[in-house]
């Protein structure tokens, strides 16, 4: 089951709320923004999803999803007074909305067989479970990606916390069906503490975090996949990978995959990486076997190889044998 095939049918009615509740949550107009927002932000998310021995963290990338969709929350409630970032808030607010959240988050899940709500939650997680980003890190790398495509898709913070509880079920249903990689308890534990830890923390204001700057020591590695995989891993290297599922959901919608290696590379370049390096490729025998081929019948690395030869230099970037380097 891919991530794409969880939530197929937006237009399903999600579980009822309270009348006080904005009744544009049972909107089917507003469910697809929900679920098209969701689709967005996990495609994008997994570009910078983090990892551990080269593989998503499962307890990490369901934290991050959850305090992400609780930080929405947090400003949904638009408190008058100005706070810190990283003060823990406590609100009343807070605690009457989560349980509507959570009950989100439940629906989905039993949509796919899993009941969360049938044990008491979770609160302690085995060391191997544990969230690898405090909430001020995942504040600081995905927030603003977050809010974008939120943003974009005319969702206000409150939807936007709907949202979440869509990128945090399928992250869920893909950890605990297809990998199997933490129990099913545990893994809505942590997406509940999630969204209070979002909730409670004054985040960091929007658009504050540096966007320029060089990467002085940062390389971004490229080729055939299983080699990248091992130089990054080896020597810290930046790389891309997609997430299985979102392979299988681009390929189900008929998206090109290289296009998502193609804005990987471009947001390197954007955030002024030192150097692009091709790993075990000979990038002139290649470029010159396939640069007067038509593109899209060859391997994603030779595709990168033959944008960067037509783009790198007008970003600052000068080739020196299978490497770009910035100037």
């Amino acid at each position: 089951m891919s991530l794409s095939d969880l939530f197929k049918k937006p237009s399903k009615q999600e579980p009822a709320k309270p009348s006080k509740v904005n009744a544009s949550v049972s909107s089917l107009e507003m469910q697809k923004k929900r679920y098209d927002a969701a689709l967005e932000f996990l495609q994008a998310f997994q570009e910078r999803m983090p990892l551990l021995n080269g593989k998503p963290h499962a307890g990490t990338v369901l934290a991050v999803a959850a305090r992400l969709a609780g930080t929405s929350l947090y400003r949904s409630l638009d408190y008058e007074h100005d706070t810190t970032p990283g003060v823990v808030v406590l609100s009343e607010a807070v605690n009457q909305a989560w349980p509507q959240l959570m009950n989100l988050f439940a629906f989905y899940c039993k949509q796919n067989g899993f009941d969360t709500m049938s044990k008491s939650m979770v609160t302690k997680f085995p060391e191997k479970d544990k969230p690898g980003l405090s909430t001020e890190q995942v504040l600081e790398e995905f927030q603003d990606q977050y809010h974008e495509v939120m943003q974009k898709h005319g969702l206000d913070y409150l939807d936007g916390a709907r949202a979440g509880m869509i990128v945090s079920s399928i992250i869920f249903q893909y950890h605990c069906t297809k990998v199997k990689d933490i129990d099913p308890d545990v893994a809505a534990g942590i997406v509940a503490m999630g969204v209070v830890e979002g909730a409670k923390i004054s985040p960091p204001p929007l658009g504050r975090k540096p966007k320029t700057g060089t990467k002085k020591l940062a390389r971004l590695v490229l080729g055939e996949p299983d080699v990248v995989r091992e130089e990054a891993l080896t020597t810290g290297a930046i790389y891309i990978e997609l997430h299985p599922e979102v392979l299988k959901m681009l390929q189900q919608k008929n998206v090109d995959p290289y296009l998502i290696y193609e804005q990987g590379v471009r947001k390197q370049i954007e955030e002024r990486i030192a150097r692009i390096d091709f790993v075990k490729v000979n990038v002139e025998a290649l470029y010159e076997e396939w640069y007067s081929k038509p593109h899209t019948e060859a391997p994603i690395h030779v595709r990168l190889i033959i944008w960067l030869k037509n783009n790198a230099s007008a970003n600052g970037y000068e080739q020196t044998g299978s490497s770009w380097v910035l100037k």
